[in-house]
């Protein structure tokens, strides 16, 4: 199993070739058996991804898409089994480590963006390097913002910028600290149908021209058909796996995702 490079000052560097995320028998229940509150989010979840791809994650509402998510980024402990980033694991340890191990090797995509309204385009991009007490490359920052098609708005504000724009901002702020892996959930949610397609040519050039691995939650078979592949859950479980995806094939299989049944490994 391939360990991630660093950079000079400890960063994570992405690129092919190895393992970037590994889910081993994941197990997440909310609530308690005793009173009858007690739901499973997740059941045996076993996963793995390779490092430079593009994966979406898909299924009905309640199936487990976002505690998968939140367990893979360590803002959820699962309640047995394990999470590997690059080969290292994550699971255990103080919760200090487990934030300085995620600011080091994650970026996170959200629907709503999460940026601060009072700090500019450049300084929410390299918010996440001041935050882990990481050297600014001030350079790199604006590359990294000139790439996402920004570079001419290092000093606008938020609310200066459309939505589309806040999720290239969010792009670039996740691209910034040179991760392992990036986390998109439901990045293409809040916005129109151009936007939400230029923001899925930048995830998908994030994978193929700087060698990151993204995995995305949505519910779009549009969104999803830019991904490499497509893996389907239901009721907390693992239901299948459609490779190099098209918008109707995705769409066919989220019909007919009932008709699975028992737990399959991916």
């Amino acid at each position: 199993m391939r360990r991630t490079g660093r950079t000079g000052d400890g960063r994570a560097e992405g690129g092919p070739g190895g393992e970037a995320l590994r889910l081993t028998g994941l197990r997440k229940v909310y609530g308690a058996a005793g009173d009858g509150t007690a739901v499973t989010a997740l059941d045996d979840v076993t996963l793995s991804l390779p490092a430079g791809t593009f994966t979406a994650v898909m299924g009905p509402s309640g199936s487990g898409k976002s505690t998968l998510l939140q367990c893979a980024a360590g803002l959820e402990r699962p309640d047995h089994g394990s999470v590997a980033i690059a080969g290292e694991e994550m699971t255990g340890g103080k919760e200090a480590a487990r934030t300085k191990f995620r600011r080091e090797r994650i970026g996170f995509v959200f629907q709503q963006y999460n940026l601060l309204p009072t700090l500019t385009v450049y300084q929410n991009t390299i918010l996440p390097l001041k935050l882990a007490g990481h050297r600014v490359d001030r350079a790199g920052a604006r590359a990294v913002l000139a790439q996402v098609g920004l570079g001419d708005r290092l000093g606008h504000l938020p609310e200066q910028l459309s939505g589309g724009q806040r999720q290239r901002v969010a792009i670039a702020r996740a691209l910034v600290t040179r991760p392992a892996l990036i986390l998109a959930d439901e990045p293409t949610g809040a916005l129109d149908l151009r936007s939400a397609r230029d923001v899925l040519a930048l995830l998908r050039e994030t994978v193929t021209v700087h060698g990151r691995t993204v995995v995305m939650v949505t519910h779009d078979p549009v969104a999803a058909s830019w991904a490499d592949s497509v893996v389907f859950l239901a009721d907390g479980r693992l239901a299948g796996r459609l490779d190099t995806p098209t918008a109707d094939a995705v769409a066919e299989r989220l019909a007919h995702l009932g008709d699975t049944t028992s737990p399959v490994g991916v």
